[in-house]
């Protein structure tokens, strides 16, 4: 398999080179990456978060952005919309995108040093989830969660909330409908409130505010 080049920087996100990204990975390098939240208007608003596959090597079946992933060589941060083609089957019209700007993504998990420059958008759908062409070998699930759950989980009101999607069952390669008991443990772990954060945002989005960043 062909080696995946990143472009690397300092803490200062001043650009320093090209490396593979599985080498900035080992030494703790900062690199590029893209996420971008989905929502719909629906109920008041709904965010998608995906279920990560489960043969994923870092927080298999775990609960994630929407869509993600890292930026190669060169490519600019509209450059990511591919991801969202490729893990959801979604056509993206980048000048909907709404730009948050720059998550900065530190944490270490076993030998993996992870320094991340993330550019954060958020977009606004109007399909339903069943209709959306999935990767089943990057997403093995999609949750719709309400604003409203979601504000009540992350800012600790309550412990657990009901969402519902779809999962991907491999016997008989087929996606079907589910209503779930969720807790922050299903979530990756991260060091600031990201979630809490995204659902804020996207609250006031619906309240029609346009002054939004990360």
């Amino acid at each position: 398999m062909a080696e995946e080049m990143v472009d690397i920087f300092d803490e200062g996100y001043r650009k320093r080179g090209v490396a593979d990204r599985n080498l900035a990975y080992v030494y703790g390098m900062w690199l590029n990456s893209f996420h971008c939240w989905l929502f719909r208007r629906k109920n008041g608003g709904q965010i998608l978060f995906q279920k990560r596959s489960g043969s994923k090597k870092l927080f298999p079946d775990c609960l994630d952005i929407s869509a993600a992933g890292h930026l190669q060589t060169g490519e600019t941060a509209l450059d990511g919309v591919r991801e969202i083609k490729e893990e959801l089957g979604v056509d993206v019209d980048q000048r909907k995108l709404i730009s948050l700007g720059i998550k900065h993504d530190t944490a270490r998990i076993g030998d993996v040093v992870n320094r991340q420059f993330c550019h954060v958008f958020l977009y606004e759908i109007d399909c339903e989830v069943p209709e959306m062409g999935i990767d089943p070998g990057e997403v093995s699930g999609l949750v719709e969660i309400s604003v409203a759950d979601g504000l009540s989980l992350f800012s600790g009101a309550t412990d657990a909330i009901t969402a519902s999607g779809i999962e991907y069952a491999a016997d008989t390669c087929t996606w079907n409908s589910i209503t779930k008991t969720i807790t922050q443990a299903d979530f990756i772990p991260r060091v600031d409130p990201y979630y809490y954060k995204i659902f804020i945002l996207v609250d006031r989005v619906m309240r029609g505010e346009e002054h939004l960043a990360i």
